[in-house]
């Protein structure tokens, strides 16, 4: 059965998707124009998703003789301001944390809101506490009630609220004030950077994502078949394992991020690594098609280009436990190699790592001098030799 069948559906907000920083402009209605920023380079991406956190490390070259300043942004995709069900954490909490060479940024929010093509941005907040929360029919008839005449007539003039019915969860169907057209919210992250003349910046920043789930654990991301026998074999539960009397594994906690605003800056990015980590398993969309990982999925590319963004269905028992806490926490090298991989430390060599390639490492699982490492599908020990840190 499709997932869209089903009415039941817990949503921590309406989307949870995330993008790439990109550089842009703030309009003086307060909404947000990105650009294309020539001469300056992502040298790297280290982008790692878990549930509960996303968090990703850049390091970013100015390739001119002349330092360029400039705003940078981190936008969220569009997502509904007003639903008929809001469900979960209306006014969710993002936690954006930021770090430019290692030192804390302030930062500005900035939003846009549309009602169908027309920008509203100027006129709404009068109806909205924080950027970030999003509200039901009946609040925001509520809320409108409470504006003063002055206040509500631009809405009526613009023809963008009317007097109307809506569909109030409680009462049911009622007269109240509503949307002519449907309210879409855009809000991102920005602050000034200064990009010095042929030098390097690396930026951080660590975020709670939203998340989406089925009552029924089935996953959102698009390429996967819920139906085929490949999914249903993945998310088999053998009987002896079994600690219930379901016979699957969930589809948990889904959430986006979009990678193609990189393309906003000089070339590909040089050095792209992605890491998903999950409780059991994950399923997901890269580069445009299917993936099926365990409790890593890392990718580790060259000279890449976005053209597709990244979904992920995390895969559990039942749902999975807030916060998450790793066993331990993921740290991007650079191999000076070419570089062994083995089975074991000191033990049978399994695989090769050539040399500047980059690698996912675990300082705090080491044993003596040997580093537990991911790269793609290799997986094994390394020696410390052989490692050199990249953030």
């Amino acid at each position: 059965m499709k997932k869209l069948l089903f009415i039941l559906l817990i949503c921590l907000s309406c989307i949870s998707a995330y993008a790439n920083d990109t550089s842009g402009t703030v309009l003086p209605t307060g909404g947000v124009v990105f650009e294309k920023q020539d001469g300056i380079k992502m040298k790297t991406e280290a982008l790692y998703i878990r549930p509960g956190q996303i968090e990703v490390n850049y390091l970013f070259e100015n390739t001119t003789d002349k330092d360029i300043t400039t705003q940078v942004f981190f936008p969220l995709p569009q997502m509904p301001a007003v639903e008929t069900f809001p469900q979960g954490d209306l006014a969710h909490d993002y936690e954006f944390k930021l770090w430019v060479n290692d030192k804390p940024v302030k930062y500005e929010k900035n939003w846009t809101i549309l009602s169908g093509e027309t920008d509203i941005t100027a006129l709404v907040p009068v109806l909205f506490y924080t950027e970030e929360e999003i509200i039901s029919e009946a609040e925001l008839d509520r809320r409108v009630e409470m504006l003063q005449p002055k206040e509500r007539q631009p809405f009526i003039d613009k023809n963008i609220l009317k007097y109307g019915w809506i569909l109030d969860p409680v009462r049911g169907e009622v007269q109240a004030w509503e949307m002519t057209d449907a309210w879409q919210k855009q809000l991102s992250y920005s602050w000034q950077q200064t990009f010095p003349a042929g030098k390097t910046v690396s930026v951080r920043h660590t975020y709670v994502p939203t998340a989406m789930t089925t009552n029924v654990g089935t996953p959102f991301s698009k390429c996967i078949d819920e139906d085929s026998q490949k999914y249903q074999d993945f998310v088999f539960i053998p009987e002896n394992e079994r600690t219930y009397s379901w016979q699957h594994l969930d589809a948990q906690d889904y959430v986006e991020y979009i990678l193609t605003t990189a393309n906003n800056w000089q070339g590909p990015i040089e050095n792209f690594n992605l890491l998903v980590e999950s409780p059991l398993k994950s399923v997901g969309c890269f580069d445009g098609e299917a993936f099926y990982g365990g409790p890593y999925f890392a990718v580790n590319r060259q000279k890449y280009t976005p053209e597709w963004d990244i979904s992920v269905d995390f895969i559990a028992k039942g749902s999975i436990a807030r916060p998450y806490r790793p066993k331990s926490e993921p740290v991007l090298y650079r191999v000076d190699g070419p570089a062994n991989v083995r089975k074991e430390p000191n033990g049978e060599i399994v695989g090769e790592m050539k040399d500047s390639t980059y690698v996912w490492v675990w300082p705090e699982e080491k044993q003596g001098k040997w580093y537990p490492v991911l790269q793609n599908d290799l997986q094994g020990y390394t020696h410390k030799q052989n490692l050199i840190k990249v953030f």
